[in-house]
């Protein structure tokens, strides 16, 4: 009785631990990166900067996406050096917990406007459902730009669903220029707001909001670009022209790409229902559907069909989506369905808030950050190819890293090492002994075996599961001695 007297009377709180726990359990345990986004631009070039800063002088042509996200995390890496706070992966646990925390807000707002669409029991099931996502917690502590948009996006939505008042609109207007500079697309969603307060007549409405729109990302991004590159919003143009030429070198598929991954992730034969929720209300609800299908609509049209891109709809397409789920509840069917939904979304939640992506990748480098004799590092990648080397976690910029893979040799490497290495990280088993030989005998050396470093569980995972995409990561460590 006084469990279910807590839950009465603060239900929202409880949600909230709730969606703390494994979010938690995913920034100590989930640690790594899973693609290159959420590496290489908020954490690597910040690092480089920090011990460079001709990095930045040197800064060339704008970046294609804004240097506020990374400029966040530079100002926390120094503050944590301040305060001797130097191992990298103490740095990225902080980072982990910070974004943890943050990410409540898309619970948080989300519960919001489900209240204000549907019954307070439905609201319960949607916050609850936000709260346990299998991959919610996993991509919270990640530092993916499309799942750090989603709680100012939300923020903007649930302002604009809140009243009609002036400041309402100015406060959703600036949160969705927040949400846009993290997310170029986000544009879409006060774009599809625009259009119905246009249909509506509630000119002043628009009004306000484009220009709590335009005012916040004029001082913040705009600003920024201008001081940076030159001229306001130079990431956005940037980012336009390169996509306008590009986009077709990347992930490509049928229209219906993101409908498949949706019906698969929302765990069928649940995800059904969300699907007949959210097209079945489109017009009771069209604040929220419009906006949000557009943005699906058009990364389903752009040739460019990453999965992470459809990320920032997610929130939407579950908080419309499970509006009438109290209702289903009441059918003995769905209940079988909803228990299902639950195991297995359950299994998921617990594998991947454990799930240490690129592991090898990141404690190769880690352990070559506690050795005080490294020179310089040769990194063979073997059939693996080309790769980014996350550099950050060897906490020593000024090492040379050089990188060989089977079509860019050693030999085609060897001209423009300055600094010979003498430690060496090999990727896979493959002509293991031919490349050995190769090394030692062009550096005239002996290779001294150190350290063997395997893959995650979920790395090993993804190569037996296709392994013409996704390439045997064990990594083996040796120190190079000069015969």
């Amino acid at each position: 009785m006084k469990y279910q007297q807590i839950w009465k009377n603060n239900y929202l709180i409880v949600i909230l631990v709730i969606a703390l726990i494994p979010r938690l359990f995913a920034a100590f345990f989930s640690m790594g990166y899973g693609m290159h986004d959420d590496h290489f631009g908020p954490i690597e070039q910040p690092f480089q900067i920090m011990n460079d800063i001709s990095v930045w002088e040197n800064k060339g042509e704008p970046h294609g996406h804004s240097i506020i996200y990374p400029a966040l995390h530079y100002y926390l890496f120094l503050g944590l050096e301040k305060v001797n706070i130097t191992d990298p992966q103490d740095k990225m646990l902080i980072v982990r917990i910070l974004h943890a925390f943050y990410s409540l807000l898309i619970v948080y707002f989300g519960f919001k406007i489900a209240r204000l669409i549907t019954s307070e029991q439905n609201a319960k099931i949607t916050g609850l459902i936000l709260a346990l996502f299998w991959i919610f917690p996993f991509m919270s502590v990640r530092n993916l730009i499309e799942f750090v948009c989603i709680p100012p996006l939300l923020a903007g939505m649930y302002f604009v669903m809140r009243d009609d008042s002036k400041k309402s609109y100015v406060l959703a207007g600036a949160m969705f220029a927040l949400s846009f500079i993290f997310r170029v697309q986000i544009l879409l969603i006060p774009f599809g707001i625009g259009l119905i307060l246009l249909f509506q007549k509630k000119f002043t409405l628009l009004i306000l909001l484009v220009i709590g729109l335009i005012a916040t990302a004029f001082f913040t991004q705009g600003i920024v670009d201008w001081l940076a590159w030159g001229y306001p919003f130079a990431a956005f143009w940037t980012y336009f022209s390169y996509n306008a030429t590009h986009s077709g070198e990347y992930t490509s598929g049928p229209f219906y790409n993101y409908l498949l991954l949706l019906f698969g992730i929302l765990i069928p034969p649940t995800s059904i229902y969300f699907f007949k929720d959210y097209f079945v209300n489109w017009k009771n609800k069209l604040i929220i559907f419009l906006p949000s299908f557009l943005y699906l609509l058009f990364h389903s049209i752009f040739p460019n069909k990453q999965e992470r891109f459809i990320l920032p709809f997610v929130p939407f397409f579950i908080i419309l989506g499970s509006k009438n789920f109290g209702e289903y509840l009441k059918k003995k069917v769905f209940k079988y369905f909803w228990i299902w939904f639950w195991v297995i979304n359950s299994v998921l939640l617990i594998i991947f808030s454990f799930t240490y992506s690129k592991r090898s990748r990141v404690e190769s480098f880690y352990y070559l950050s506690k050795k005080d004799d490294v020179k310089s590092v040769l990194v063979d990648c073997g059939k693996i190819g080309s790769m980014f080397n996350p550099t950050f976690y060897l906490n020593k910029y000024s090492v040379p890293i050089y990188t060989s893979w089977d079509t860019n040799p050693l030999d085609s490497i060897i001209p423009i090492i300055k600094v010979e290495p003498n430690y060496i990280i090999m990727y896979g088993n493959d002509n293991q002994t031919e490349r050995i030989e190769t090394i030692e005998s062009r550096f005239q050396g002996k290779m001294k075996f150190e350290v063997e470093i395997a893959p995650s569980i979920i790395d090993i995972a993804f190569y037996h599961l296709n392994p013409k995409h996704n390439k045997n990561e064990t990594a083996y460590i040796y120190k190079l001695i000069d015969e």
